[in-house]
């Protein structure tokens, strides 16, 4: 079975954020039989979009709320709700359209009212910390922290430091400002972070303010690591025309951002969700340096179904496996699978029959490149994946290891 199986879990599996002792017994339940085959569960937690994590002023306001992944299809503070899912409806349900992925653009709803802190934050992280040592599981808890403003409100990314945030991204068919480039230096800033109790001056670079910040985050919160999600550092999703120029300055702000970003960490691990390019593409296009990837614990080779190309997961997988054998480190590389989407209401099983079973062929063939296997562990609703998918899924990583 995989070494690894990391998860993917969000706040809306929580009908109660104040009491979540009981669903994470059933989340462990549910899972059970991933969990009875793997060496190591990874929980990445995934409260919002990560600007909980750069707008945290520390443990004696842990009583501060923060925006979180409660929507599905999130379009930005401003969003006409109303004018949206009639065009949503017109166009995909009225009218038929099937192609660029109509799922991820509607409908529109808020899933939950909830308030979330930062001391109810910590006691989810507890409870899943003390069921996995309850059960006798090897468990690690990581937050995510993404670049862009997507699933939830951005604060700190599209309101007080925008200089940071270089380009938008497309969040419900929207496109929102707030993508961070991590090779941008920030504007004077009084306010308190745990980092910066008293502020920090102009021309403070991006990359110290993010890996300090979160370090403290991570310290605080009694959390394993981080996941760094959608190509964190690297600016232009998903697609090598999308890059800015790889000048050296570039490359070298890059590198620098890891570099930083992992001697800040310290011993805590660091996860990264890569471009769903091979990493010689990430290199010419995207400046990533192949030093870069052994500074990481765990690397995602994003196959998701909505954004992934068939011709290029194979390469990727097998890219980053030689890559990580030469180094030596022991950087995990990570096979990704999906079932259902966390923030948009498409069910890949379903929706795109043909390309989940493209992912179980490929892992058949080729997943013992791999560490471990992810997916998300809980759709917009806040359920758990379905017993069937998640069976049937199982038992093709079965069949792989025999």
């Amino acid at each position: 079975m995989p070494e690894q199986l990391l998860l993917w879990v969000t706040p809306k599996i929580f009908p109660d954020l104040a009491a979540p002792a009981a669903r994470v017994a059933e989340f462990f339940d549910h899972y059970a039989s991933w969990f009875a085959e793997s060496s190591r569960v990874v929980i990445a937690f995934c409260a919002g979009n990560g600007d909980h994590i750069l707008d945290y002023r520390g443990t004696e306001h842990w009583d501060d709320h923060f925006d979180w992944a409660r929507y599905n299809c999130y379009a930005g503070p401003e969003a006409d709700v109303h004018g949206h899912n009639l065009d949503w409806l017109r166009r995909t349900r009225e009218g038929g359209e099937v192609s660029g992925n109509p799922y991820s653009a509607g409908p529109m709803f808020i899933l939950s009212e909830q308030r979330l802190d930062y001391t109810l934050l910590a006691g989810i992280y507890r409870a899943f910390r003390e069921e996995g040592e309850r059960r006798g599981i090897d468990l690690a808890v990581l937050e995510y922290l993404e670049p862009g403003p997507e699933f939830c409100g951005s604060e700190w990314k599209t309101e007080r430091h925008p200089e940071a945030a270089a380009e938008s991204a497309s969040a419900g068919g929207h496109d929102i400002p707030g993508v961070i480039d991590v090779c941008t230096s920030l504007t004077a800033d009084d306010r308190s972070y745990a980092a910066y109790p008293e502020g920090f001056p102009a021309g403070t670079p991006t990359t110290e303010f993010i890996a300090r910040q979160t370090a403290a985050f991570v310290e605080d919160l009694e959390l394993d690591g981080v996941l760094l999600g959608n190509q964190f550092g690297l600016l232009g999703f998903w697609h090598p025309d999308e890059a800015p120029e790889p000048t050296p300055e570039r490359r070298a702000g890059i590198s620098n951002f890891f570099t930083r970003f992992r001697a800040e960490l310290g011993d805590h691990l660091v996860y990264w969700m890569d471009s769903y390019w091979p990493a010689a593409v990430e290199d010419e296009r995207w400046a990533m340096d192949e030093a870069n990837y052994a500074l990481l614990d765990g690397i995602i080779c994003s196959n998701f179904a909505v954004i992934a190309l068939r011709d290029q997961i194979v390469p990727n997988l097998a890219g980053k496996r030689a890559i990580a054998d030469r180094q030596g480190r022991g950087t995990a590389i990570i096979f990704s699978v999906d079932f259902v989407d966390p923030w948009y209401t498409y069910r890949t099983y379903l929706d795109d029959r043909s390309m989940y079973a493209f992912q179980h062929r490929t892992y058949h063939r080729h997943g013992h490149r791999s560490d471990g296997l992810t997916f998300f562990a809980n759709d917009t609703f806040g359920q758990f994946v379905m017993p069937e998918p998640l069976a049937e899924t199982l038992q093709v990583v079965r069949d792989a290891i025999r």
